[in-house]
């Protein structure tokens, strides 16, 4: 937990304490220093102070034990034990605070005058007392909720970031065992066609897919131009099942190239336009994978020329699948309301997808 923005060296509660209690007493020290330099006083004065300094450091030290002690006890007894206790170990710096004087500075004062005043000097000096002990408690106890405050917080956000990651995670390997299904689907079909070859080559890929699905972490972000990669890793396993009944064209803009994006996003677009626009047509079908920035947002466009939108879609349905509902919670996580899934009719006739979401350099990220 950073408190107050100090190093992790600073921050154990024992040094805080004993670092507040010398800047705190070391004022209240040189307070009565000026002002009795500004009387006149002599400096034997001075030894009592720095006397009633130490000793109202120790007291209140005692003071913090009882309210630890105390801590877990019902509200009302812990006020009960602030008020009590700040007004015994006021009393207590009260007498220390006389002694000092009375052997430091009491042949500069008029004894006589002292003990006339009797024990209403004294309970007077002793509320006086009482009301900076008093004010150390209050300080003692503010700063000890507000540290509760912030160890809470900072729970809250771990408990927070927890569930997020476990939701992310769970978002991204969601869509492996559909796309092993497909996968392993089709070499089984090779291998009842006797196309050892193809299914060699689609064993192979599928390897170098899974290893590098399996290498990254599915919490980072990754650049376009990796996940464009990744996209031309499995394109190849599918090229090995279609051969010339699938053609693909990639348009990334350098600029684009370089934005982070949740990795793997893609995939499952490129899954379902192989799924619709390619394996059910005789003459197989072309995709088109786009990437461009504009106005400070990374837009993303992936189009086929298969069927398109079924008869009745309406845009507000939000469509449907487990591959477009997982994009659309990943960038829900990742960006909030500052991201776009929409879905249209390319001039092709076929589907096109375009994302938008916020544009983040990989650059930056990296500084």
């Amino acid at each position: 937990m950073q408190w107050l923005g100090l190093p992790d060296a600073l921050q154990h509660p024992r040094f805080q304490f004993w670092a507040l209690q010398l800047i705190g007493w070391s004022g209240w020290a040189g307070s009565w220093m000026a002002s009795g330099m500004y009387w006149g006083m002599e400096p034997a004065y001075n030894i009592a102070v720095l006397i009633g300094m130490v000793t109202g450091i120790l007291l209140t030290s005692l003071l913090r034990g009882l309210f630890r002690n105390t801590w877990n006890h019902p509200m009302a007894l812990r006020v009960v034990v602030l008020l009590l206790g700040s007004y015994g170990i006021a009393a207590l710096w009260q007498v220390s605070k006389n002694v000092a004087l009375f052997e430091f500075y009491g042949a500069y004062l008029d004894m006589d005058r002292v003990l006339a005043q009797g024990w209403t000097g004294y309970l007077r000096g002793t509320l006086s007392s009482f009301y900076i002990i008093l004010c150390w408690s209050g300080l003692y106890f503010g700063i000890k909720y507000y540290r509760m405050l912030l160890i809470e917080r900072d729970r809250a956000l771990a408990a927070i970031a927890s569930a997020r990651d476990a939701q992310l995670r769970m978002l991204r390997y969601q869509l492996n065992p559909h796309f092993l299904f497909n996968t392993l689907n089709a070499i089984s079909t090779l291998i009842l066609e006797q196309d050892t070859r193809k299914a060699d080559l689609m064993v192979n890929r599928l390897s170098s897919f899974l290893r590098y699905s399996l290498d990254n972490d599915p919490m980072q972000k990754v650049p376009l131009a990796q996940e464009v990669a990744a996209l031309r890793m499995y394109l190849d396993i599918e090229q090995a099942r279609f051969e010339d009944r699938l053609t693909v064209t990639f348009d990334i803009d350098p600029e684009a190239a370089d934005a982070l994006l949740p990795g793997l996003l893609l995939q499952p677009l490129i899954e379902n336009a192989i799924k619709y626009a390619v394996a059910r047509s005789e003459d197989g079908g072309h995709l088109f994978i786009g990437g461009q920035v504009r106005g400070g947002r990374l837009e993303l466009t992936v189009e086929d020329d298969g069927p398109g939108l079924p008869d009745g879609y309406r845009p507000e349905s939000g469509g449907r699948g487990v591959g477009l509902a997982n994009i659309r919670q990943r960038l829900q996580q990742a960006h909030g309301v500052r991201q776009e899934v929409k879905l249209e009719t390319a001039a092709s006739g076929g589907l096109r997808v375009v994302i938008r979401m916020p544009f983040e350099a990989a650059a930056e990220e990296v500084q």
